[in-house]
């Protein structure tokens, strides 16, 4: 990392760079400042309690758990509500269009690291995940490659993938693991039950590594890497972000979503100048 005019700037050394490409991951511990993602915590946070004051005022829920922090709230209210609260699980999770998730996606440490790997010309893709993991000691995502999520049309398509915690990840509240050098395996089989549904028999032996980070940090992963996520065994929720980027001439998997670019030097009017133009893409998809 590098500083330059007070701001902190994302330069992968060769050694990185390296470790990226035949590993399938790297993490990067104090990639930016944790206070950039203080507006999405706030976002999801509005989220919250708006749902607490409609679930009061429904008469579902008694006490508002106002006073509680970011990592128990929610999990407060799904208690007390015995896990009725489908809205606002629905409402915290998935595909969030909203300012401040576009200006965390826009972040131009992320960018300039994006940049560095694929070059100028840069998509946010439309595959991305807000995920709040309870600590209910069995939510897992088992073993799975990102682009079994996606049309086989993108495999040849290089992803910057990006995995931000909300709050800080360990093992005990459920960060990631990934298989080192597992990219290198191909397209695996899943069966019936999708991406998440590896056919055992498929997953690649290798070491199993274990990425905790702090608020502030990035795991940086490919598209084929394979990585799971264990039980949370914690008091408190670990929230995190899934995001990706790729070069907007090739496939993305996801043909019938748009994303939008970020950055561009061949069409500079075409990048989003805010969410408002990111909507605009759906709306025009007729979506």
């Amino acid at each position: 990392m590098e500083f330059e005019g007070g701001s902190m700037k994302p330069i992968l050394t060769s050694e990185q760079h390296g470790s990226y490409k035949r590993d399938g991951f790297l993490v990067l511990e104090n990639f930016f400042d944790p206070s950039e993602l203080e507006i999405l915590r706030a976002d999801f946070n509005g989220v919250v309690d708006d749902w607490a004051n409609t679930y009061y005022q429904q008469g579902r829920l008694t006490d508002l758990f106002a006073d509680q922090s970011f990592e128990h709230r929610l999990f407060s209210i799904h208690q007390a509500m015995t896990g009725d609260c489908h809205e606002l699980l629905t409402g915290i999770s998935g595909k969030r269009k909203t300012a401040a998730m576009f200006y965390v996606m826009t972040l131009p440490e992320i960018l300039d690291l994006v940049g560095f790997l694929i070059g100028p010309e840069i998509l946010a893709h439309p595959q991305f995940n807000a995920r709040a993991k309870l600590p209910d000691r069995t939510s897992v995502v088992p073993w799975h490659q990102d682009l079994g999520y996606l049309h086989k049309s993108a495999e040849e398509t290089f992803m910057v993938n990006l995995w931000l915690p909300l709050v800080d990840a360990n093992a005990e509240n459920g960060c990631l693991e990934v298989i080192r050098g597992s990219h290198n395996c191909g397209i695996l089989p899943y069966n019936s039950g999708g991406a998440e549904d590896l056919v055992p028999e498929s997953i690649p032996e290798g070491e199993v590594v274990c990425c905790p980070l702090q608020v502030g940090g990035v795991l940086m992963l490919q598209h084929k890497t394979v990585h799971r996520s264990t039980p949370n065994f914690s008091n408190h929720i670990r929230w995190s972000l899934d995001i990706r980027y790729s070069d907007p001439a090739l496939p993305t998997g996801r043909d019938h979503v748009p994303g939008f670019l970020v950055r561009s030097v061949s069409q500079p009017n075409r990048v989003a100048k805010d969410h408002h133009d990111w909507l605009k893409l759906f709306a025009e998809n007729g979506d």
